[in-house]
């Protein structure tokens, strides 16, 4: 039941203040969008049983590098992105299945902080509603009906909210909404609306309380509570909570010192016995804290210092009762992924390399419940581009071989010639479920790896043969004359 890891976009492919934004649509899939240095927004998505794949859903300048990022999945069958431009306009772009991504301009240039957060909920499937914060302090609100066009108001006036903060929303019941943002004053402000009514406010913490440049994070794991989580003045983390018959409340869950006061915060409810939450410490590492019901708050490191950019974002999903998945901006503009599953796993790693200007790493997770994932990474360090194979094999103490492997290219300095600048790193990753997983597990637990890379520069031969000789050698290393079974799960 650990964590564990890759790189969804190498070192570069951020920008170091982009917010992260994800969904999961259903339970076999998750899309996730961040704001790269040059402006664009980029995308990556997972298929159960498919490797993560990346695209561009806005070109270059399309975004601010600094403001917000939302989405909202209203029906399994579609999808929703808000973003802030680089004018300070508000774009979405949406998605429905059968099609491609389409998008428009949602306000106009001007309308939002070019700093500031955006926050969306849909409370019924024929409804969203998008809040995000102006260029003049303001909240603004966007929403849209199923057969209507969208329509909009100011939610909070001017000055009301930082230009640099965060904001959140949450639907806890279909005729319900509550909009959480960082004052300007370093308060925390609530907006809620009941069906029938008109939006209500009230201050939920003090001046002084937030950060003006944090993030803000909520969640109702009921239908009767909700709690909200912000980054203190102080890089503190403070919890505020409701539930239904009674007041707000709060404590310090993480203390002074424990947060960039200069990133965000995310929280996921798996189940309705647990919440869990994840922030930016100032030293880069990443923390968790995570609750259980009849036990108190609990926490860990979850990456560690350098992990993360201390102005960024950080989000997370989860697509199923037992899974948590937490993206967030590496302290090298990379996006990094981790991921939990409820169950026994087994974890292998190896470091690889060649005699040529060429290296990486191979990463395998098998499960008890028959998933795995397979990671690997590549970095050219010369000056030639390079086609590579990196090949794995985990075998059982009976000698049955479940074999990995990818082939990829990766670019020297002369693909940057003579102005561009060359990709050096491929990183990949593919999760799949396989039932022989689970009927051998038990060797498994014991089990060895092995991994290895070939490499060539891209003037000579192709890879052959790379995986069959890898198998060999760790049934030989094993002492055995032949592997009892070979099992294919990454080819």
């Amino acid at each position: 039941m650990s964590w564990n890891q890759f790189v969804l976009a190498s070192a570069g492919g951020s920008s170091l203040s982009s917010r992260v934004a994800a969904v999961s649509r259903i339970d076999g899939s998750m899309e996730v969008w961040w704001v790269a240095s040059d402006g664009s927004v980029q995308g990556a998505y997972w298929y159960d049983g498919s490797p993560w794949r990346r695209y561009q859903l806005a070109p270059p300048g399309s975004a601010s590098a600094n403001g917000g990022i939302a989405a909202v999945s209203r029906i399994p069958g579609s999808m929703e992105v808000f973003f802030v431009g680089g004018n300070g306009s508000v774009q979405d772009r949406f998605w429905y299945e059968g099609g491609t991504w389409q998008g428009f301009e949602l306000a106009p240039p001007g309308s939002a902080s070019v700093t500031g957060g955006i926050a969306a909920v849909s409370r019924i499937p024929g409804s969203m509603e998008v809040f995000f914060v102006g260029a003049n302090g303001s909240v603004q609100d966007r929403y849209w009906y199923e057969g209507s066009a969208w329509q909009g108001f100011e939610l909070s006036a001017p000055g009301t909210a930082s230009t640099i903060g965060g904001i959140a929303a949450v639907s806890r019941i279909p005729g319900s909404m509550e909009v959480f943002f960082v004052g300007g004053n370093g308060s925390v402000q609530d907006r809620f609306w009941y069906e029938g009514g008109a939006w209500q406010g009230f201050e939920l913490s003090p001046p002084g309380s937030a950060s003006v440049t944090g993030g803000i994070a909520a969640v109702s794991r009921i239908p009767g509570s909700m709690e909200v989580w912000f980054v203190g003045g102080n890089g503190s983390v403070q919890d505020r909570f409701w539930y239904e018959g009674g007041t707000w409340q709060g404590f310090e869950l993480a203390p002074a010192g424990s947060a960039s006061t200069h990133t965000g915060v995310a929280a996921v409810s798996r189940i309705p016995g647990s919440m869990e939450v994840w922030f930016v410490g100032p030293n880069g590492s990443v923390q968790d804290r995570f609750w259980y019901e009849g036990s108190a708050w609990q926490g860990f490191e979850l990456a560690p210092p350098g992990s993360a950019s201390v102005t960024s974002g950080i989000a997370a999903v989860s697509r199923i009762p037992g899974s948590m998945e937490l993206w967030f901006v590496g302290g090298d503009a990379s996006v990094r992924d981790h991921f939990w599953y409820d169950t026994s796993s087994r974890n292998f790693d190896q470091d690889v390399t060649t005699d040529i200007a060429i290296g990486g790493s191979a990463h395998v997770v098998m499960r008890q419940d028959g998933f795995f994932s397979f990671s690997t990474h590549a970095h050219d360090s010369g000056f030639d581009n390079i086609d590579y194979t990196i090949s794995a094999a985990v075998m059982t103490p009976d000698g049955t071989v479940f074999t990995f492997q990818h082939s990829g290219h990766t670019e020297g300095t002369v693909a940057g010639l003579p102005f561009g600048t060359p990709d050096r790193n491929d990183d990949f990753t593919f999760v799949g479920n396989n039932p022989q997983i689970t009927e051998k597990w038990d060797g498994i637990l014991n089990g060895t790896f092995k991994a290895d890379l070939d490499a060539t520069d891209t003037l000579a031969a192709g890879v052959t043969g790379a995986l069959g000789d890898l198998v060999k050698a760790i049934v030989s290393a094993a002492g055995k004359a032949a592997a009892e079974a070979v099992i294919k799960l990454v080819s």
